[in-house]
């Protein structure tokens, strides 16, 4: 039974998934995640690359919320920051700033090592990073992959830093028995072909949407900034988001929502989320109310939306609200299924959201895991709610909205339409696309575009 009363406001979803797999209760599942190191080794490369230095820090933001024994960096001397920073600072600053120790601790069982770049003599079970601006995977030491790639830019790396954290933490968990032989990444240029063909790399990136309205700023919502924050707007200021939320940060977001830290909790998300976009120079637009069948897209509002709702109700009214293009994404919420993604774009899709999602069942509880939440102060009722909670991650999220982000971006670049990309991080697999023939820049054409900037890179 444990010691310490977990409420909701309080409950870090990632110790639900320990106390599934290991059996074990709230208090000695923080234990475990407590005992978790995970340890980021950077040569060279990270100072002329934009989608590597992406990686880095999605990595660190991702990192800090999974493995709470910390996050150690060790990376080059004064890293000029390629990323559009809302400061001059060097990046190993960022990396400080967000949480990163660059104190290299011993390797361990408990302990994850992640490399961007090379290493002569990678510690055992170590993970390499491999990414270019619309591309990004990660491989086990020994895998011989290439990339070539002239586009640089953050998307990519977010996706692989992402990635890589979700393989380490997995294992180091034990959550996943299935150990990463293979290379394992996604184009998100063409996420239906193998990341590894040349075919999968995409043009110069020249095009950045001008207009988007955010529904839900919860983990999903957030990694979507988060990716969106760090791409190389020429003039930020002619870009807009609305932001449509009405939750408060309270303290169990910091474990899964990347813009939430712990002097936020209490403030609203919309604000948070705005704070992090306008330092960066956009504009930004703040509804706070729910998502329902009176709201609709109205005027010079934007005609494009990025969904991340967690339950079935908002999802099944998306199409009624008046936008040219929906992206939505959702994602497993237990311990076997919390890595599993399923992206979904809208209108005029081969299944409506009303057949998708027709239910709000949601499976009872295991009676082992309420037995687990169990405090003495607590009459039954309050364990039964927590046993419900989905099970949510930053790393997680931060793929998924790689893939949403790539979304818009295809759009806005001559690419394809995926009406459904489906993924499992954990099993390895080439994701399941299902491509959409139209041409996809008029559905994305009336809310606009931005000029994208020149990687930094190439000019320094």
């Amino acid at each position: 039974m444990n010691t310490t009363t977990v409420t909701e406001d309080t409950l870090d979803r990632l110790a639900k998934a320990i106390m599934v797999k290991h059996n074990v209760d709230y208090d000695e599942a923080c234990a475990i995640l407590g005992k978790m190191r995970l340890r980021l080794v950077c040569d060279g490369s990270i100072n002329r690359s934009v989608a590597m230095q992406a990686a880095l820090l999605t990595a660190v933001n991702t990192g800090k919320r999974a493995f709470h024994g910390g996050v150690y960096v060790s990376m080059p001397h004064l890293v000029r920051c390629l990323l559009p920073w809302p400061s001059l600072q060097p990046l190993n600053s960022m990396v400080s700033m967000m949480g990163g120790c660059f104190v290299m601790p011993e390797n361990d069982e408990f302990t994850q090592t992640i490399y961007f770049g090379s290493s002569p003599n990678p510690v055992a079970d170590a993970l390499f990073v491999f990414c270019s601006g619309w591309r990004g995977g990660v491989a086990p030491a020994g895998i011989r992959v290439s990339i070539p790639s002239s586009q640089d830019f953050a998307t990519g790396g977010v996706l692989a830093g992402a990635l890589a954290v979700a393989h380490g933490f997995l294992r180091v968990s034990g959550l996943s028995s299935r150990p990463l032989e293979t290379a394992q990444g996604i184009s998100l240029w063409r996420p239906d072909l193998n990341w590894l063909d040349p075919a999968a790399d995409g043009p110069e990136l020249e095009s950045l949407p001008k207009s988007l309205w955010m529904l839900g700023l919860g983990h999903l919502g957030q990694a979507y900034l988060w990716n969106f924050g760090l791409l190389p707007y020429q003039v930020p200021g002619e870009a807009l988001f609305l932001l449509q939320d009405f939750d408060s940060v309270v303290r169990g977001n910091y474990a899964s929502q990347l813009l939430c830290e712990r002097n936020t909790v209490g403030r609203k998300k919309t604000r948070v989320c705005s704070e992090w976009l306008e330092a960066r120079g956009f504009r930004t637009i703040l509804v706070e109310r729910p998502f329902d069948e009176n709201t609709k897209r109205t005027g010079d509002e934007p005609f494009v939306a990025c969904c991340g709702f967690d339950s079935a109700k908002p999802r099944r009214i998306i199409e009624n609200a008046g936008f040219d293009l929906v992206i939505e994404c959702a994602l497993g919420a237990d311990a076997a299924r919390f890595d599993r993604i399923v992206l979904h774009t809208f209108p005029d899709a081969r299944r409506r959201p009303t057949a998708i999602w027709d239910n709000d069942d949601q499976p009872e509880p295991d009676e082992k895991l309420i037995e687990a939440f169990r405090s003495k102060e607590d009459c039954g009722i309050l364990a039964e709610t927590l046993a419900k909670k989905a099970i949510s991650s930053s790393f997680v999220g931060a793929v998924a909205w790689a893939l949403v982000t790539g979304e818009i971006l295809r759009a806005l670049n001559g690419g394809v339409r995926c009406e459904l990309i489906q993924t499992h991080l954990r099993n390895n697999y080439q994701p399941g696309v299902v491509l959409k023939a139209e041409v996809y820049a008029l559905r994305a054409a009336r809310s606009g575009f931005c000029q994208a900037d020149q990687p930094l890179a190439a000019s320094a």
